[in-house]
């Protein structure tokens, strides 16, 4: 699960990997966008897998599926969210990817969700709720309690 979380945050950051620093936006509803997006393009890209494939996905040994999954995701969020991310630290994109990686991975192999949209419904609302800046805070206190 831990390489999952990995992979998500690759995902994020390559596709905020050009910033335009021209942009001073800090919209907390663009980081939202980003945010459920990037976890609706996770299930849509992990839902049509066999089970088999995702294990070998989230313990690393298919890099093969990971590059696809992280092509699959290229281009994610505007140049606001990308500014806004920015604004919150080099290590935003990289802490939101793997949050919303996590959460719905979580939802659907929970049946709490079963489509792309279900997922981007609940992390869109939970991150509008809680706050793009919050989710972060709480992502970077949680890996620096991460054992090595």
């Amino acid at each position: 699960m831990k390489h999952l979380l990995h992979i998500t945050a690759a995902i994020a950051i390559y596709s905020c990997a050009t910033f335009d620093n021209a942009v001073a936006a800090d919209d907390n509803k663009e980081v939202c966008l980003f945010y459920g997006n990037v976890g609706a393009a996770a299930v849509d890209f992990i839902l049509p897998l066999k089970v088999q494939q995702v294990v070998d996905m989230i313990s690393g040994k298919d890099t093969a599926l990971v590059e696809k999954m992280q092509k699959s995701v290229e281009g994610i969020g505007n140049a606001n969210a990308k500014a806004a991310m920015k604004a919150m630290g080099d290590d935003a994109a990289e802490h939101l990817g793997a949050s919303a990686g996590f959460l719905a991975f979580q939802l659907v192999m929970t049946g709490q969700a079963t489509s792309a949209q279900e997922v981007f419904s609940v992390l869109y609302k939970s991150c509008m709720d809680t706050g793009a800046s919050k989710i972060v805070e709480n992502q970077r206190a949680a890996s620096q309690s991460e054992p090595e």
